[in-house]
């Protein structure tokens, strides 16, 4: 494998990871860690980081593997017409 299938493939996983992230941090409610005070209203807020570094990671991975040349492709200028 040449050096931007694997950086593309690695930046995917992370951009999945980070995604996956996002939306646990997003569903899953905040544990309060006392039992004695229960709060109806909690507010619950989220930093939007993790997803958008996920998302920018994902297309950026997705981009270095579709533009990586293969090993055995000729370059374009010794390339057969």
């Amino acid at each position: 494998m040449q050096f931007g299938r694997i950086c593309g493939l690695a930046l995917v996983v992370l951009g999945i990871i980070l995604c996956g992230l996002q939306a646990v941090l997003v569903v899953a409610p905040k544990m309060n860690r006392q039992a004695n005070e229960v709060t109806s209203n909690a507010e619950h807020r989220s930093n939007p980081l993790p997803g958008i570094v996920g998302a920018g990671s994902l297309v950026a991975g997705i981009a270095m593997l579709a533009t990586a040349r293969r090993r055995d492709e000729p370059e374009p200028k010794h390339a057969v017409k």
